[in-house]
């Protein structure tokens, strides 16, 4: 379900362009169709996003679709190098476009991307998972997800989510950490 522009090109110029290409990315994904399919390239796409980020204590386990709901109860943000990185990543890419004074951009691509992603997603984990809980904890992750990848793709620089949207483009996946246990599906 491509989207065309849906970042006004004429009011935002080339930073609405990329901000577009990577929408069109994303609402075109089919979210979660190789869950449960153990892939070397998407663990190398986990390594490829880790490595841009900076983490390097990290291990990844696999998991299987059933075992999504009891992996989502587990998610941790405790003792994570994953996450002393991200929490401070989304104000560093806002000081970033704030800089470049693209505020306004960020903040239609915040208003316009959830719901651009929201159905493909909410259909996708429906047919794919049933379980409530799995189901609008994965939507929000999906949502989440793709605010970062715009705003990184916004920011002007490499995008370190490239990676994570090429493995949920590729239909893995990269559910969180449980400390330093990165779950893939």
């Amino acid at each position: 379900m491509a989207l065309a522009g849906i970042i006004n090109e004429e009011k935002y110029g080339t930073d609405a362009r990329s901000a577009n290409e990577m929408i069109d990315r994303l609402t075109s994904i089919e979210w979660y169709s190789q869950v449960g399919v153990k892939c070397s390239e998407a663990e190398k796409k986990v390594n490829q996003f880790m490595s841009a980020i900076g983490v390097s204590e990290y291990k990844i386990k696999w998991i299987s679709a059933a075992q999504v709901s009891e992996a989502i109860s587990c998610l941790s943000f405790e003792r994570s190098m994953l996450w002393e990185v991200l929490k401070e990543l989304p104000d560093q890419l806002k000081e970033k476009i704030d800089a470049s004074g693209s505020e306004k951009l960020l903040a239609d691509i915040v208003d316009k991307v959830p719901d651009a992603v929201f159905h493909g997603a909410y259909k996708q984990a429906f047919n794919t998972f049933r379980d409530e809980k799995a189901i609008k904890f994965l939507v929000g992750h999906a949502m989440y997800i793709s605010i970062l990848a715009c705003t990184a793709e916004l920011a002007c620089e490499e995008n370190p989510f490239s990676f994570i949207v090429e493995l949920l483009a590729d239909g893995h996946l990269p559910l969180g950490p449980e400390g330093n246990t990165f779950y893939l599906l």
